[in-house]
């Protein structure tokens, strides 16, 4: 939880700082949207059982380097949610649904096109860093409906860090002299293991992006 403080405290005294230099093209903002994640096992007989949703929302912070190049961050709390499914024995399978809640702080280069008529499009690329706050676990036992157990504590049995690749794109809409708004769609594409112990399960998700500029 130290660690997860500090990481927190020094994005927001950087964000704070650029503010107060008056950074070129500096822009803070809100973001809240929803995504939809999954889960990839290279685990024998565990496989990948399809989306569930989850949620994203805090701050968001564009530093302009130059007139359409910028390094976005921000500090989000994102809910990462999957299940997976073990192979079958006499009919029977089990599915276990991960609920996962992240502290995020996403480091990625955000390059645009010029304005035109109030309108800009841009991409985005760059690298995912989540703290885990919270773990909880549904697991299914088909068909015997009395094994079924919902919001299991599993904090300990989760990897404290995630690391992702980002990848993005969108288009921003300016609807005042300082507002501006962004709607996109990006894909976070987690490479560690979101547990403890042997075998390796990766979260991934697609995001719907919103975001409000001020």
């Amino acid at each position: 939880m130290k660690k997860i403080l500090l990481a927190s405290l020094f994005t927001l005294a950087t964000l704070s700082l650029f503010a107060q230099e008056d950074f070129k093209g500096f822009k803070l903002g809100l973001t809240a949207h929803p995504n939809f994640g999954w889960i990839r096992s290279d685990i024998d007989g565990i496989k990948s059982n399809g989306l569930r949703a989850g949620f994203t929302y805090g701050l968001v912070g564009d530093f302009y380097f130059a007139d359409n190049y910028a390094f976005s961050t921000g500090l989000q709390l994102t809910t990462i949610n999957g299940q997976t499914e073990s192979e079958k024995v006499d009919s029977k399978g089990q599915q276990k649904i991960y609920k996962l809640q992240y502290i995020e702080i996403p480091a990625t280069l955000k390059l645009s096109t010029n304005e035109m008529n109030g309108l800009k499009f841009y991409g985005q690329f760059g690298l995912g860093n989540a703290f885990n706050v919270r773990a909880k676990q549904d697991i299914k036992d088909s068909p015997i409906a009395t094994q079924n157990v919902e919001n299991t504590d599993i904090y300990d049995e989760v990897a404290f860090y995630r690391a992702s690749l980002i990848i993005g794109g969108g288009a921003q809409f300016f609807v005042g002299e300082k507002t501006a708004v962004d709607l996109g769609l990006s894909f976070n594409n987690g490479f560690t293991d979101i547990k403890k112990g042997e075998g390796t399960l990766k979260s991934s998700y697609l995001g719907l992006n919103l975001a409000v500029y001020f």
